[in-house]
């Protein structure tokens, strides 16, 4: 009989309603599989691990957010980084044959799938076995689990294949939807965007009575309290996924809607700067919560952003891997003071970026969010203006209102591409998302020194050696 390992550390308890106690916290354990499944709590354990390695920092709890997507992104500047200090200096250069880079690039695409793995071998046992728990439970879990593969494999694709407007045949990745050690053949680029949005739509099925749906988590005074519906997988998420996707594909009338109607659902609202920002240091909300629409909970999140963020000093040297912003910083936030990404996300002096490095807030839980409201704004803007819908600029605007307290500086007097990617640029610094516009939108990548032009040998990762020799590729 099989053995899986589900390492669960510091994963607090989620969600809702009659399952208070959705999560236990528990040591490290292996256990067997009949036996963990034999149990709703066994099932949510399993779904517990699947957070838990997302969270790693070799995936979202630091590379695919703050660490190597954003040096792909040009988010930092690395003039004095010299050689020997760490593999992002190579991946700056986009050198996807430097041993230290491949060997980066290989463990994020080995993690990654493995975590698919154990979604799979959680939906197998729901078939199995998924009535020792009451029927909304085996619902949540499965919405759950359906929306994590979509997530995790449209990441892969965006990283590993080309774009799907420009290259929609060519050959991808594989889309795993099977536990077991056979390989599953590579699939195109077209098919795999078509698995997501069946997994999406399937996850929206099986979440339609998922608790987010009765509460407004934005309003809660306490936001441990809202995470146990946002710092999950949930309904709304998936409507929000789905917008991302399709704004992939170019498909900008439902994108549109699809991040229209999240936005409408009042389930998040934009940041409130006398509420959240205008308040003692240890209640700064500096990741903007109420904007929360999936995010992932991890303490480790902190320390893996010093070590790369502070240039923190030993007795013997500087942190190798210490990344300040750009040095043009103030002139990406247009010397706007006034802008609270500025003012609270980067520090004055050093220009590092301190978004998840303040150790005296004391009122929110460490997390990264992974998709956020002021994103329904920006898809929305987009694809009015693709559209001609004359309120584009105005839906700009109004997420442009709630980071700077000055008005007069904050409308935009027009919107276009270069627009929305300057606002993306100030948006989305420590997330990892740049590095996927740019190549959703073709865009040259901007960087202080010179820009980089887009072509698939910078915006399409090499597949790992292991996955060229064993993979099944036509």
């Amino acid at each position: 009989m099989k053995l899986i390992r589900y390492i669960i550390t510091g994963v607090f308890a989620l969600l809702m309603s009659s399952c208070n106690d959705w999560l236990k916290v528990e040591p490290e354990t292996s256990v067997d599989e009949e036996k963990l499944f034999s149990t709703e709590q066994g099932f949510k354990d399993a779904l517990a691990g699947v957070y838990a390695d997302m969270s790693s920092a070799n995936l979202y709890g630091q590379e695919l957010t703050f660490g190597l997507l954003d040096v792909l992104g040009q988010v930092y500047d690395y003039e004095a980084m010299a050689t020997v200090y760490h593999q992002y200096h190579y991946a700056k250069d986009y050198q996807y044959g430097n041993e230290q880079v491949r060997t980066q690039i290989g463990s994020i695409w080995n993690k990654m799938y493995a975590v698919v793995a154990e979604i799979n071998n959680i939906l197998l046992w729901l078939d199995k076995n998924g009535k020792v728990m009451p029927a909304s439970t085996q619902h949540q879990i499965k919405g759950e689990c359906l929306f994590l593969r979509a997530y995790l494999h449209y990441d892969l694709l965006r990283m590993f294949a080309p774009d799907v407007k420009r290259e929609p045949q060519a050959t991808a990745i594989p889309y795993v939807e099977t536990f077991g050690v056979k390989a599953t053949p590579a699939v195109s680029v077209r098919q795999v965007i078509e698995n997501i949005k069946r997994d999406l739509n399937r996850a929206k099925q099986e979440l339609e009575q998922d608790a987010i749906r009765k509460v407004t988590p934005c309003d809660f005074a306490d936001k441990t309290e809202a995470d146990r519906y946002v710092a999950r997988a949930n309904y709304y998420a998936v409507e929000a996924l789905r917008a991302r996707v399709l704004l992939d594909e170019g498909n900008y009338k439902e994108a549109g809607q699809a991040a229209a109607d999240v936005i409408r659902s009042g389930k998040f609202k934009l940041l409130d700067v006398a509420k959240s920002i205008n308040v003692q240091p240890d209640s700064l909300d500096i990741l903007f919560n109420d904007e929360h629409i999936f995010s992932l909970r991890n303490k480790s999140i902190l320390t893996n952003a010093q070590k790369l963020h502070l240039g923190i000093v030993t007795q013997t040297s500087v942190s190798g891997a210490a990344l300040p912003l750009a040095t043009d910083i103030n002139d990406q936030f247009e010397n706007n003071n006034n802008d609270v990404r500025l003012s609270t996300w980067v520090k004055p002096q050093s220009k590092y970026l301190v978004k998840y490095t303040k150790e005296d807030i004391k009122k929110f839980y460490p997390k990264q969010v992974l998709i956020k409201l002021s994103e329904m704004y920006l898809i929305a803007a987009e694809c009015k203006m693709r559209l001609n819908e004359s309120d584009a600029l105005e839906t700009l605007n109004t997420l442009r209102r709630s980071r700077i307290s000055n008005s007069a500086a904050a409308d935009k007097p027009v919107i276009n591409q270069d627009v929305l990617i300057a606002e993306m640029r100030r948006e989305f610094i420590g997330e990892g998302k740049m590095f996927y516009e740019y190549k959703r939108l073709n865009s040259p990548i901007l960087n202080i020194l010179v820009n980089i032009e887009p072509s698939n040998s910078v915006l399409v990762f090499p597949l790992p050696e292991d996955e060229k020799e064993y993979g099944i590729y036509h």
